[in-house]
């Protein structure tokens, strides 16, 4: 997978060794041509030393270039393995974290499976036990969904669908389709959005997802009867969507927005993939925005602060 704002820091890196090993290279360069004119008189009055002398010059001069070459591809080397073993040492990871995530719905359905087979499961038991087989099996696929979207959104190939979308009714369709998840949690919205459009260039389905799991998250991490407030104001020519409640705290060294961080430790199925924040913050830097968490915001315990450019409107 491939991560835009990962490889554009790495490339700035790559130019930025450049520009100041050449900057020093040409600074010793400078130099190297100021003892030149300080040697030109006493060369002059010894003819037999001004060949030698240019040649000690050249070499001087080759040499500067050469180390600096040299330090440049050093310098380049140690950046990309750093960036290569940080790669792989995250993919690790989220293959472990999807092995770790599909084993123990497996295990259950071989052994629900097996006991049904074998005809050790009661008439009475067995509605019950397909059942928990069907919620198992469609647990792992809705993770593999996840898992196929959110390595779709890292590769340089997938193109977005970009067209002109009001966020004020985007997000109040968001919470009018998923109100029944919300009452279940004893949550009534607060929303300040204003009625007016708010027009930004966006992909609809991939932002609806995003702003989806930043409110499906606040019912699914908090006890029920918290405040959600969610909020769009418009700052010049930039939104900013706010969804903010009074649940539980975040735990501060916590890397929300990584893939496979959950408040879970013991990744108990059915308790989130973990992908959700991974994917509204690969959405978002998608569509040129920010989001981040603002943690204890006057009246609330957090706040996932998404910022994002407004098209121009005529006055």
């Amino acid at each position: 997978m491939k991560n835009k704002n990962k490889m554009d820091k790495l490339r700035n890196k790559m130019v930025c060794y450049y520009i100041v090993i050449t900057a020093i290279c040409g600074i010793l360069n400078a130099v190297l041509d100021g003892i030149s004119s300080v040697l030109e008189p006493i060369v002059e009055k010894a003819p037999s030393s001004v060949l030698l002398t240019a040649v000690l010059l050249l070499a001087a001069q080759v040499m500067i270039y050469v180390t600096g070459g040299l330090f440049f591809f050093i310098f380049t080397k140690k950046t990309i393995k750093q960036e290569s073993d940080r790669q792989i040492h995250e993919n690790s990871l989220i293959y472990a974290a999807v092995a770790h995530d599909l084993k123990t719905p497996i295990t259950s359905i071989q052994g629900f499976s097996q006991a049904l087979a074998e005809g050790k499961i009661t008439e009475d038991e067995r509605e019950e036990i397909c059942n928990i087989i069907f919620r198992k099996s469609k647990s792992m696929n809705d993770l593999i969904d996840v898992l196929y979207e959110y390595s779709q959104l890292g590769t340089a190939e997938y193109k977005p669908d970009f067209s002109n979308v009001d966020i004020c009714a985007t997000l109040r369709d968001i919470i009018a389709e998923n109100y029944s998840i919300l009452e279940e949690k004893q949550i009534e919205p607060e929303l300040d959005i204003p009625e007016t459009p708010v027009m930004i260039r966006a992909d609809k389905r991939n932002l609806s997802r995003a702003f989806f799991n930043l409110i499906i998250n606040a019912c699914k991490h908090n006890p029920a009867g918290i405040r959600l407030f969610v909020q769009i104001r418009k700052e010049n020519e930039k939104c900013v969507i706010a969804i903010a409640d009074n649940g539980t705290e975040i735990p501060p060294d916590m890397e929300i927005f990584e893939p496979f961080v959950t408040d879970n430790s013991s990744r108990t199925p059915g308790k989130g993939s973990g992908l959700g924040l991974a994917i509204t913050k690969r959405v978002i830097e998608m569509h040129g925005g920010t989001v981040c968490l603002v943690r204890n915001p006057e009246g609330y315990t957090k706040a996932f602060v998404t910022t994002l450019k407004c098209l121009k409107t005529d006055a």
